[in-house]
């Protein structure tokens, strides 16, 4: 996901949350209007601009969004529509899955007969390309991100410029030297104790006064203002009103005001409450200058405010940044001019009550919801009985026996009922990005430590199969073996009983020793289009392999069932079937939580071998079995390098067999590096709910950082019964342990 849907994505997060916040203090106003006083009203309208502003924000048991869940659920949602994704273990951790291609021949004499097995990570093969591990964004969130950023840049150089304007403008505007002003600036600077000394100007296309500056403020007034020579009592509400605005920081909360606008103009609530703000702010600074002023000053005061309202309220067109050079709707004039005549001496200081008020109302809105703890019910009981999804929505799919991959495939298909010697099944992988999906079976010999040969049944509804032919010519043709200039590709039509037609396709390699070849048929039965392939067979045995095809049956589901596999990744799981055939698998019960605590959710989960564990002594230790479940957080916290902290969670467990009480005894852990070599780690033992857990020092599963990507793991290790758990963190954070400790949990 690029910057620009990541910056939006926090965009929709923030905007909903502070539109939360702004309507608990609309609530608040509105219920505690007679006892509410301007600066209070202001007050409560910092908390959201604030809201609006900070990018993180704490966590905490107290706050509005924990008893709000509506919110969090209607922000995830939007979050979600945008990205469809997932994470796998298998990725942060190196796990592999075995090669579903063919390997090229070598031209090496020596060499000639050896078939080359590279080992595939799991995004290697186009199959799990095409299962959309990377995140994928709806179009219309790309649309409304680059709408939204081009918009947040445009207004944020708007402001700039206006900024920049104002600069520019006092170097040629001439600062006010009428005696008589300066002394009522003098005397207004220190009624409202400001230190620092503030320039007056007389600005011609000033259609009101106003104030601007942080470090230098500056006081304008509009140059018919000072050549009237008005009485100095309406100069001194003037030049009072705008110094109560320096006095009060609001030129500060103004920037801010315009830079929070630039990033959340696609909210309309946001303009609105800003108004709101800008209308508050107002009675606020009015009530500070009558606090300053006294009591005996409010007629008058409200009387110059009123001539100045109905004198520069047709001019307030121009353009400017919208938040306080006051507000010109009757209905707000009605206001002010009612809030200064009920004026108290007092009322603008802050009471107890008032400032308990801010401090609830910032704790309850300025924090998130505290991170979610998983519960007994988030343990998935898959003996129970019954067929619940665990991951909706999964494009890809890969099963290790065809009686269940049959069952999810909206089609019928045939498979080999007789298998070449030494060959057997491998896995059935569905794409369901297509429509109708498409199959694929795989075949290999020699399963239990190392494959010697292949071959592959590719399975489409309707498929042309000259469309096949060419994308197999493509493909032969596309330079990668190493001498394609003796390539010869010939086709001719395949004629077996029982199919529709076909095409048997032979691969020459005319220009090397022995002149080697392989095989594609391709042909249709029933309407469903097959494509056969492999490296290793003869054309004999790939045409008895045809001859064969037979629709399932309990037969042919115990025929294509694999347990022996050589690779790691034995079994996907996606349903609570799929757990209780992966329970047979490791021997027993196994945990399986939908959630952990810190908003972690299960993401993906599988049953491999002991590889993904700790290192693998030898072949009958390889042979173990393992389940893992994988979890993740949401898009801005999975796969971010730039923010720290966990960003994903593996839970292990397999059958012990000693392993734990070997690590604790000798004090490290061993994992297997890509090359076959052993990466030692040590480890420390630490007391977790009153029971030993090991944890391993931070490492990189190849021994070093490949690069900036390749986040750090940490691992915990613990036995209860006969079970060792493994717990791997990517990337540290201060959630490790307590999710440790949920782990161990035996309310289960």
């Amino acid at each position: 996901m690029d910057i620009a849907e990541r910056l939006f994505n926090w965009f929709v997060a923030s905007t909903l949350m502070a539109s939360a916040a702004a309507f608990v203090v609309l609530a608040v106003q509105h219920l505690f209007r007679r006892h509410i006083h301007a600066r209070l009203r202001h007050a409560l309208w910092l908390i959201v601009l604030l809201r609006l502003m900070l990018p993180v924000l704490p966590q905490s048991p107290v706050s509005l969004f924990n008893a709000v869940p509506a919110w969090t659920e209607i922000k995830n949602a939007v979050i979600g529509f945008s990205h469809q994704w997932k994470t796998s273990d298998t990725i942060s951790e190196h796990s592999q899955i075995k090669n579903t291609y063919q390997p090229y021949y070598t031209t090496n004499d020596a060499e000639k007969n050896t078939i080359l097995q590279p080992t595939m990570t799991k995004n290697s093969t186009d199959e799990y390309a095409e299962a959309g591990i990377k995140r994928e964004s709806h179009p219309a969130i790309r649309i409304l991100a680059v709408v939204w950023l081009t918009g947040a840049v445009i207004l944020t150089g708007y402001n700039l410029i206006y900024w920049l304007q104002i600069q520019r403008k006092q170097k040629y505007l001439r600062p006010v030297n009428h005696v008589a002003i300066l002394k009522i600036l003098e005397e207004c600077r220190v009624l409202f104790s400001i230190k620092r000394p503030v320039e007056i100007f007389a600005d011609s296309a000033a259609q009101s006064p106003y104030i601007t500056g942080i470090f230098r403020p500056a006081v304008y007034l509009p140059k018919s203002l000072i050549s009237e020579e008005a009485p100095e009592q309406l100069l001194k509400h003037v030049i009072a009103h705008e110094l109560a605005h320096c006095k009060r920081k609001d030129t500060i909360w103004n920037m801010i005001g315009s830079l929070v606008l630039a990033v959340h103009w696609m909210n309309p609530f946001v303009w609105f409450m800003l108004r709101q703000m800008k209308a508050d702010r107002e009675l606020a600074c009015d009530a500070c200058v009558l606090e300053v002023l006294g009591e005996e000053e409010a007629v008058p005061y409200g009387m110059t405010m009123i001539g100045f309202l109905r004198r520069y309220a047709a001019g307030r067109s121009q353009a400017h940044l919208l938040y306080f050079k006051g507000s010109n709707g009757q209905r707000e004039m009605v206001r002010r001019i009612r809030m200064i005549q009920s004026f108290k001496k007092g009322s603008y200081k802050f009471s107890i009550m008032a400032v308990i008020l801010v401090l609830l109302m910032g704790t309850a809105t300025l924090t998130d919801a505290r991170a979610s703890e998983a519960k007994s019910s988030d343990w998935v009981h898959a003996e129970d009985g019954g067929n619940e999804m665990l991951f909706p929505n999964e494009k890809f799919r890969v099963y290790d026996n065809l009686e269940k991959g049959a069952k999810v495939v909206p089609f019928k298909f045939k498979v080999p009922s007789l298998l070449p010697e030494g060959y057997g099944f491998s896995d059935l992988s569905i794409t369901f990005n297509d429509s109708p999906p498409r199959v694929h079976l795989g075949y290999v010999k020699d399963k239990i430590s190392r494959s010697s040969g292949n071959f592959s049944l590719r399975i489409e509804p309707g498929a042309d199969l000259k469309k096949q032919y060419d994308l197999i010519r493509e493909i032969e043709l596309d330079g990668t073996d190493q001498a394609d200039d003796g390539k010869v590709i010939e086709k001719q039509p395949l004629a077996l009983a029982g199919i529709e037609g076909g095409y048997k396709i032979t691969i020459r390699m005319t220009t090397w020793k022995g002149q080697p070849e392989r095989y594609y048929y391709i042909w249709k039965d029933q309407g469903i289009s097959y494509e056969l392939s492999s490296y290793i067979l003869t054309s004999n045995e790939m045409e008895q392999l045809i001859a064969s095809m037979k629709l399932p049956d309990a037969k042919l589901n115990q025929l294509h069932a694999n347990n022996d596999y050589h690779g790691k990744i034995l079994n996907a799981l996606y349903d609570t079937e799929d757990i209780r055939r992966a329970q047979e698998l490791i021997g027993f019960k196994a945990a399986f939580p939908r959630a952990l605590p810190g908003d972690f959710i299960a993401s993906s989960s599988y049953v491999s071998r002991k590889a993904n564990f700790n290192y693998v002594e030898n072949d009958e230790d390889s042979m173990r079995k393992l389940l893992s479940v994988a979890y993740s957080r949401d898009k801005d916290h999975s796969n971010n390098k730039a923010n720290p902290g966990i960003q994903g969670v593996s839970f292990k467990q397999m059958l012990d067999r000693d392993m734990y009480q070997e690590m604790k005894k000798n004090g490290q852990v061993s994992f297997e590096k890509m090359n076959g070599e052993r990466n030692i780690i040590k480890l420390t033992a630490l007391s977790l709910q009153g029971k030993e857990v090991l944890r391993t020092e931070p490492y990189n599963l190849d021994g070093k950082a490949k690069g900036s990507d390749d986040v750090r793991l940490v691992s915990y290790f613990w036995y209860d019964g006969q079970v060792c758990y493994q717990a791997v963190f990517q990337g540290q954070g201060p959630e490790e342990q307590k999710i440790v400790g949920y782990l161990m949990s035996t309310d289960r």
